[in-house]
């Protein structure tokens, strides 16, 4: 385990007191301070940040930070939201029937708590690298930066739902030639610009705009350093203003609203009148999918502990080893969301639909409690590929593998509760996708491209 600091420890004890309290807590306690308890928690967490110092940076981006912070911050908000009515009334008969609140809570406090831990647990690995046999590490950066712009702009305006990841990998291709070519404030333009192209031509998909972010902020790791300050909290509070800024423009051109925007500029200027409009609580709380984290993932704890539900007991875990068997010739083992779904709203399932469950709440799906001596496992597996992508990118070789810098960004699909089946399918593809447009460099390119012997 790696070493940590006496005051990380206070933290991390502090943590573990809540996990504590929520044992001891009654059913009218939880229900009354739920909304805190999440915020307590999130506050903790990033007092942690600012102990470990040089590793401060490394854990704000790592798995493990992501996944509790998502919960905590999605709980926090949709607590308060769903007691104050302040979300459309569809979600609210489902949520007055809540009892198990301790039980909820407790498990969130306690899986978090561990997820936090798997973080501090490193493993000797001896990872082998693996180029998709092509390398193009030596490939003329100016040639390559034109030969991925064209294919971005060519592809742009294919809305098809899976050509969004051959979008994201020219993005994220870019990103690391902008990264390794130019100065920072060279870097934000270009940077900024690419993520515009990004945006104008995927209106239907601001979850991988906005996540489009987070290999930015990889890449960029070694230049930040996280210091308790009020420059630091001011620049992390103008980010997040940017962020939801981005992301009510671009719900304002789905339709959000009723402008009838014709682009992301245009609708940009409604943001104002659309943030003052008396629907835009519940409205913000169901595009931010505070509305559904909050609901779904506390909600099939509720379905398993009333018994409208059973166990899985690891189904969903071994769901993706059956994804290319057709069902004709097998029964295929559940999914999480496709099951919670057929419970909760058979119609909307049968329709296609699904409602998103956390990766918390798969774990609790599959195990209940026990499931608690699985997730250290699942979580130092993230936590040791995302250590080496980051020596990857120190070592500059990082172009080579962009697949794992998609895969993060595709990690936060997996926690907001895409199930293991879809993530597994779009890594499957990502590697399809990488492949293919490395082979067109090696056509293109020819002198520039090796095929590398070894894995």
């Amino acid at each position: 385990m790696q070493k940590i600091n006496s005051n990380s420890i206070v933290v991390l004890i502090a943590l573990f007191l809540l996990v504590i309290i929520s044992l001891c807590s009654s059913e009218k306690f939880a229900f009354d301070y739920e909304g805190y308890n999440y915020a307590v928690f999130q506050f903790l967490l990033f007092v942690l940040v600012f102990t470990l110092k040089d590793e401060s940076s490394r854990f704000f981006l790592s798995p493990s930070f992501i996944a509790v912070s998502y919960i905590n911050i999605n709980f926090f908000l949709g607590s308060y939201m769903f007691k104050h009515g302040l979300v459309f009334n569809k979600f609210l008969p489902d949520y007055e029937l809540w009892k198990f609140h301790q039980t909820r809570i407790l498990f969130f406090n306690s899986i978090n708590f561990l997820i936090v831990i798997s973080y501090f647990v490193r493993i000797k690995t001896n990872i082998k690298k693996s180029p998709l046999f092509i390398s193009i590490k030596k490939v003329n950066y100016s040639k390559l930066a034109f030969i991925t712009l064209i294919f971005l702009i060519v592809i742009s305006p294919f809305q098809l739902t899976f050509f969004i990841i051959p979008k994201s990998i020219f993005a994220i291709i870019l990103f690391v030639i902008i990264y390794q070519k130019y100065i920072l404030r060279k870097r934000i333009l270009y940077y900024t610009l690419i993520l515009l192209l990004f945006t104008l031509f995927s209106t239907h998909s601001k979850r991988e705009a906005i996540f489009l972010i987070f290999p930015i902020l990889l890449l960029e790791l070694n230049n930040v350093r996280i210091r308790m300050s009020l420059k630091s909290v001011f620049k992390i509070s103008l980010s997040g203003l940017v962020i939801i800024y981005i992301i009510i423009s671009m719900s304002i051109l789905r339709g959000y609203g009723g402008y009838k925007a014709k682009n992301f500029f245009h609708a940009s200027t409604y943001v104002y009148e659309y943030v003052t409009s008396k629907w835009f609580l519940p409205a913000i709380a169901n595009n931010l999918e505070l509305s559904y984290t909050y609901l779904h993932s506390n909600n099939i704890i509720e379905y398993l502990k009333s018994e409208k539900m059973d166990y899985t007991l690891g189904e969903t875990f071994i769901k993706p080893f059956f994804i290319f068997i057709p069902s004709s010739i097998i029964e295929k083992p559940k999914n999480s969301i496709g099951y919670y779904t057929e419970t909760y709203d058979k119609e909307f399932r049968n329709e296609g639909g699904s409602y998103p469950v956390s990766v918390q709440s798969e774990f609790y799906l599959n195990f209940g409690f026990y499931s608690l001596f699985f997730i250290v496992p699942f979580f130092v597996f993230f936590n040791t590929l995302y250590r080496w992508m980051l020596n990857l990118i120190e070592g500059k070789e990082i172009i080579n593998y962009i697949y794992l810098l998609y895969g993060y960004q595709m990690f936060l699909t997996l926690v907001r509760g895409s199930g293991l089946d879809i993530f597994t399918v779009y890594i499957i593809i990502l590697l399809f996708s990488f492949y293919l447009y490395k082979m067109s460099v090696k056509i293109l390119l020819p002198t520039n491209v090796t095929r590398e012997r070894k894995a």
